[in-house]
């Protein structure tokens, strides 16, 4: 439930998973909304779709997984079993607290 940007000790994720703020549609219409109304209506649709599967491509896990963003793809049978193993390894890491009074930035 947290990605890389959270520097998790690991980062699990199904084969189903997709990494990303919002799905294809979503993201196509928010970032190409001005784009999409300038096209004439015998393209758009072919433009969407276009844009849709390179968004596809990019929140896939498995080449996620390729350039080390995940950790492990793992079966959701197998979650008990990795997330036992995972936590017992992390039984014995040394962690350093901050001193600060709370360890989160102010933005």
């Amino acid at each position: 439930m947290a990605g890389p940007a959270f520097e998790p000790d690991c980062c699990l994720a199904f084969p189903h998973a997709q990494i990303a703020v919002m799905g294809p549609e979503a993201a196509v219409n928010a970032v190409y909304a001005n784009k999409i109304a300038e096209l004439p209506e015998e393209e758009r649709a072919a433009f969407i779709e276009q844009k849709r599967e390179g968004y596809r491509k990019d929140i896939d896990i498995y080449r996620l997984a390729s350039e080390m963003v995940v950790d492990g793809i793992i079966a959701p049978n197998e979650l008990r079993s990795e997330l036992i193993r995972r936590l017992d390894a992390c039984m014995s890491k040394y962690v350093v607290f901050s001193e600060r009074k709370y360890g989160v930035y102010p933005v």
